[in-house]
């Protein structure tokens, strides 16, 4: 796994990613902020941070991301994760003992962000407050957090160092149904279903969308229409619903989100940590669970490797 810096992108607001996580600390009174775009298609994280350059080099120079626990899990859950879940796991106890002596911060709260492409990221956030403030504050800032997460995955999406100013007439409107369905994570068979298009024509629209935002892909695309206001980031970013636990593993199995609070869907993880005190999950059978969120139990089956009586333990967030 490699890094690589995304501090010098740029969306509509003129910011670099290191100048919008200054101002987030600001604005919460938080000690430091940072965030990783997890490509593992490529291998590589992308980050910015107002961590200090010593943590940095220190962090890079012994290759600690393939030890970082945040980005192990950001790659595969959907719920915040309070670095207080690790406190008795020797296993990353060298690594966060280090991030405190280099002044990262004594408490911190990491947000995984998640759209329809399948990208990750993970934001987080530090502070030196006493735990008793930490809570309180984490509990009244957390739905801006998760906004600022999103935001901060659209930076990621786009690495070019450019401020966008498309005219607002620039997409037909068939051009934008087929943008948002894009966005939403449609597949083109199912686009051209839904709008009658046949399949050529739907090419030709999607390569016309990609010319006009100036893009080299339909997910840059997708970046620069939510930037200068084509679309709304709501419209296609996960929102956390549940967690589900194995409870023959006791490890997070999975988790339900739900796309621009239309339809659900269900995420296998395929790395879940180990949940060591399950009381705040309550069982479900997997033919509930698919009832529940209008699912079917057999891809759920199927995505899990069991069978469909196996019992399983569910958190709603």
């Amino acid at each position: 796994m490699k890094i690589a810096d995304i501090g010098n992108s740029e969306l509509d607001f003129r910011q670099t990613g290191e100048a919008r996580l200054q101002e987030i600390c600001q604005r919460f009174g938080l000690e430091n902020a940072s965030y990783a775009h997890i490509d593992k298609h490529h291998n590589v994280v992308h980050g910015c941070t107002t961590f200090s350059a010593e943590w940095v080099r220190y962090y890079v120079d012994n290759d600690l991301v393939l030890a970082d626990p945040l980005i192990r899990f950001g790659a595969t859950m959907i719920a915040p994760i309070d670095w207080s879940v690790f406190d008795n796991q020797a296993d990353y106890a060298a690594l966060f003992e280090a991030a405190r002596k280099f002044g990262v911060g004594r408490n911190g709260l990491s947000i995984p962000v998640i759209n329809p492409f399948g990208e990750r990221g993970v934001f987080t956030v530090t502070s030196n407050a006493p735990r008793t403030e930490w809570d309180a504050l984490v509990a009244k800032m957390l739905p801006a957090l998760r906004h600022e997460a999103q935001v901060l995955h659209l930076l990621a999406l786009d690495v070019i160092e450019t401020v966008f100013n498309f005219p607002s007439d620039s997409l037909s409107g068939d051009e934008l149904d087929v943008l948002k369905m894009l966005a939403s994570g449609l597949i083109p068979s199912v686009i051209a279903r839904q709008t009658g298009h046949s399949s050529r024509m739907l090419e030709a629209l999607t390569a016309s969308i990609t010319t006009k935002l100036k893009s080299r892909t339909i997910e840059q695309a997708v970046a620069r229409a939510v930037s200068t206001g084509f679309l709304k980031w709501s419209d296609f970013f996960a929102d956390p619903v549940a967690e589900l636990v194995n409870m023959e593993s006791q490890r997070l199995c999975g988790g339900i989100v739900r796309w621009g609070g239309r339809s659900h869907e269900f995420i296998a993880f395929e790395d879940g940590r180990l949940v060591r005190n399950a009381d705040s999950f309550q069982p479900v059978q997997i033919t509930d669970l698919a009832r529940e969120f209008n699912l079917s139990a057999n891809e759920v089956v199927e995505e899990l490797a069991c069978n469909r009586d196996q019992r399983l333990r569910i958190r709603y967030l």
